[in-house]
C-alpha cells in the first residue's frame, strides 16, 4: 500500500527502500525473491536509519534529491534497540521517510515484550509467577517522541483505515524533510489472530483508544493544536467511543476481554 501510493505519485523508478532486519524481511525474503520491484537494501536490525542517511547523502550528490527513500522496520528496530539511530536521522533534517510496523512485541524473536509493549501485555517471555518474574518493559510512545523533534512529519495509522493510511503516505512523501508513519500491525502468530481478522484487530486498536489515529504536519501552523489532526478517530470529543446499540463504552479493558473471547472461540 505504501509503495502503491508512492509509485502512483512519484513513479516506481523514483523509490528506494532500506529494510531493517525483522519480520518484514522474513516476509520479503532476499533479492531476487522479494515482492518489491523497486531497489532495496537490507540493513542490520538497529541501524537502518543511519544506512538511509548515507544513501540519501549520495543520492543528493548525484542530483537525485527528487527520489523518495523509505526506511522500513518494526517496533524492535525503531522503538527499542534502534531508537538512537532513528532520532539522529530525524534531527538531521534529511528527506527520508520511515514506515514503522508496530506489532508491540518482538515478534521475530518469540513474542517477547519490548518498549512498544503495554505494561502487563501478554507475551511469551513475560509470564510472571513464583519461579519466574517475567520480562518487563516500560512502554514509550514513539509517535509522541517523534513529533517532539523539530520539523518532523508524524502520522499514526493502520492499513485497515485505508483512506487515512494513503493520506498519511502521500502527505509524508510531499513533506520536504523527515517523516515517520507508525502503523499498528497485528502479529497474527503472537497475538493469536487469524489472517482474516488482522484488519479487524487493527480497527479494534483504534476504537479502544489503544492506538489512536493522527497526522502531525509542521506546515499547518506554529502550534501543536494547528499541526495535529485527530480526524478518523471515533467520538473525538468523548473519553471513549460507545458502539451503536451498546450501553458500555469501548475501553482498553473491554478490548482485552474481546481478544480473550476470540482466542477461546478459535
Amino acid at each position: 500500500m505504501m509503495l502503491a501510493a508512492t509509485g502512483f505519485v512519484h513513479g516506481p523508478e523514483n523509490i528506494g527502500i532500506v529494510a531493517a532486519t525483522g519480520c518484514n524481511t522474513v516476509y520479503g525474503s532476499t533479492y531476487p525473491y522479494n515482492p518489491y520491484i523497486v531497489p532495496w537494501t537490507n540493513s542490520l536490525f538497529e541501524n537502518a536509519p543511519a544506512d538511509a542517511m548515507g544513501i540519501r547523502a549520495r543520492w543528493n550528490q548525484r542530483g537525485w534529491d527528487y527520489k523518495k527513500l523509505w526506511v522500513m522496520g518494526g517496533d524492535g528496530a525503531m522503538y527499542d534497540i534502534g531508537f538512537q539511530s532513528l532520532s539522529r536521522m530525524l534531527a538531521s533534517g534529511m528527506d527520508i521517510k520511515v514506515l514503522v510496523l508496530d506489532t508491540q512485541v518482538y515478534s521475530n524473536t518469540g513474542g517477547q515484550a519490548s518498549t512498544a509493549s503495554f505494561t502487563a501485555q501478554d507475551a511469551k517471555m513475560a509470564a510472571f509467577g513464583k519461579e519466574g518474574r517475567g520480562k518487563r518493559e516500560r512502554r514509550k510512545e514513539l509517535s509522541q517522541i517523534c513529533l517532539a523533534h523539530a520539523d518532523v512529519f508524524v502520522a499514526q495509522t493502520t492499513a485497515a483505515h485505508i483512506n487515512h493510511f494513503y493520506k498519511a503516505v502521500i502527505e509524508a512523501n510531499d513533506y520536504p524533510g523527515p517523516a515517520v508513519i507508525n502503523v499498528y500491525t497485528t502479529c497474527q502468530p503472537e497475538h493469536g489472530v487469524p489472517d482474516c481478522n488482522a484488519a479487524r484487530q487493527a480497527k479494534l486498536a483504534v476504537e479502544s483508544r489503544t492506538f489512536p489515529l493522527f497526522i502531525y504536519d509542521p506546515r499547518k501552523g506554529d502550534k501543536i493544536r494547528e499541526r495535529l489532526s485527530l480526524v478518523g478517530n471515533p467520538a473525538q470529543k468523548e473519553d471513549w467511543w460507545t458502539p451503536p446499540q451498546s450501553a458500555h463504552p469501548y475501553t482498553f479493558v473491554r478490548l482485552r476481554a474481546h481478544r480473550r473471547a476470540l482466542r477461546q472461540a478459535i
